[in-house]
């Protein structure tokens, strides 16, 4: 195989990084074009590599963590903002359909069992307006549970 160059230019090289001249490597560096100008590279790319390291300076790893922190935090503002968002909708859709219901006539027909159900008699109608309460506050709590059980883990797979 062919060599290219000198014979010398790694130990020239080397001799830059280390500063470990010899006078017989210096006096060849001198003579040699290959030499110099390999020695020239190299001092132009550490100079370039000094000057790189000098103009990345990077952030302060405590600005790094609150920043990671603070998006943490509207990242779950945002979450929980949808879900109470949902369920104003499902609390308004609940009024709306039980107005509508009462409206509709069955207040009117039924009034005496609305009445006693009030006074204890007849549970039927509590019983059925609670377990139409307590569906409206399950389907809108079951994303914040899932949230709840993603952040630790449960279900993910992990």
């Amino acid at each position: 195989m062919m060599q290219m160059g000198c014979e010398h230019e790694n130990r020239a090289i080397r001799a830059l990084h280390s500063g470990e001249w010899t006078s017989e490597l210096r006096a060849h560096t001198a003579g040699c074009e290959d030499c110099s100008e390999a020695l020239r590279l190299a001092e132009a790319l550490r100079e370039e590599s000094r000057r790189n390291q000098m103009q990345c300076q990077l952030p302060d790893s405590h600005w790094i963590w609150q920043r990671s922190r603070q998006l943490a935090r509207e990242a779950a503002v945002r979450r929980m903002s949808r879900l109470l968002m949902a369920m104003q909708v499902l609390a308004s859709t609940y009024a709306v359909a039980a107005a509508v219901w009462l409206t509709r006539g069955y207040a009117a027909v039924q009034y005496r069992e609305i009445a006693a159900s009030m006074h204890g008699d007849s549970g039927h109608f509590a019983l059925l307006g609670m377990l139409v309460a307590a569906a409206c506050v399950t389907a809108g709590l079951l994303p914040i549970l899932r949230a709840d059980a993603r952040h630790h883990g449960f279900g993910s797979g992990r």
